[in-house]
């Protein structure tokens, strides 16, 4: 059994995750991508570029106009690894992902795997009763 990751967070844990994301796709796909960038959308959204990502195979498709064949193959290549890339940015974050969405576009060449976040509870987002001076009305 793996010992738990080490937390992080900021710019450390956007870059842990573009790398974690980097490895799957290397492990996974046999060709990893040349750029990965992981940004913050709000407080509970990670969107994930990446660029430089398909094989030469799936560029011979494209040029040859099979290139809804590529996405239908690469849609069902997220959906295999989408439990153990959810599974990642939820360890890295300390958060459950509870939606996971990816697209990809031919020219240029990139893709997008974009992770929705359950929201954090924190003291000033709990409810409060509606007897207590800080609820909003």
């Amino acid at each position: 059994m793996e010992a738990p990751r080490e937390t992080v967070d900021g710019g450390r844990l956007l870059v842990a995750i573009s790398s974690e994301l980097v490895t799957i796709y290397r492990d996974f796909v046999g060709k990893g991508p040349e750029r990965c960038k992981t940004y913050w959308a709000g407080k509970d959204m990670l969107v994930v570029l990446l660029t430089g990502g398909f094989s030469v195979a799936e560029q011979t498709l494209f040029a040859a106009g099979r290139g809804a064949a590529v996405k239908q193959a690469r849609m069902a290549l997220h959906e295999t690894l989408a439990e153990r890339m959810k599974g990642t940015v939820e360890e890295l974050t300390g958060r459950k992902v509870i939606a996971f969405l990816s697209a990809i576009h031919q020219e240029p060449d990139l893709s997008a795997e974009l992770f929705v976040l359950e929201p954090q509870v924190t003291a000033d987002s709990r409810p409060r009763a509606a007897d207590d001076p800080r609820a909003s009305r």
